[in-house]
């Protein structure tokens, strides 16, 4: 499903609204917009939405710098010991080898902007999840499946989910 338009020999990408690749993941939707083969393996570009109770479990990656940037709703970040409550505006930059993790524990959905440096984690969301179209209906939680799988996914893309 390619929604995207480039021009100047593929140099130039344009994603129009809500267009992208949309993968279900932990009952989020994560909707690629930018990966790594777009930008010259320089980052990629994620708007995810959280649904209410969403969000990863915690975890630690050991290459990339994340950033997160709040667009709308609400959501709850761990970084290390502090919870931060991260309204739209708000922006949160996570080097390599910290824990963290966010949630939405309101009633609202949540729209999140993620930036990835370097690129290629998105690729994982790909491998886990399932592709959808509707991007306005909660996908269901992991199946025991994709669980099971997780481990091993995570440590093929340098990164360590501490489950409580």
């Amino acid at each position: 499903m390619d929604n995207n338009k480039t021009i100047e020999n593929g140099k130039v990408k344009i994603v129009e609204p809500n267009k992208g690749r949309h993968i279900a993941v932990a009952g989020d939707i994560n909707t690629i917009v930018a990966s790594k083969e777009d930008t010259g393996r320089t980052y990629s570009f994620i708007e995810a939405k959280v649904f209410p109770g969403g969000g990863p479990a915690p975890h630690i990656q050991t290459r990339e710098h994340e950033g997160f940037y709040v667009v709308e709703g609400q959501l709850t970040f761990k970084v290390g010991k502090q919870r931060i409550e991260a309204k739209p505006g708000t922006f949160v930059n996570v080097p390599p080898n910290v824990l963290h993790s966010f949630k939405n524990e309101t009633t609202e959905i949540a729209k999140l902007i993620i930036i990835l440096s370097p690129p290629g984690m998105e690729q994982l969301f790909v491998e886990i999840g399932m592709e959808v179209s509707d991007i306005n209906i909660k996908p269901p939680p992991f199946t025991n499946e994709q669980i099971q799988k997780l481990p091993a996914l995570a440590a093929k893309y340098g990164m360590e989910i501490k489950l409580d």
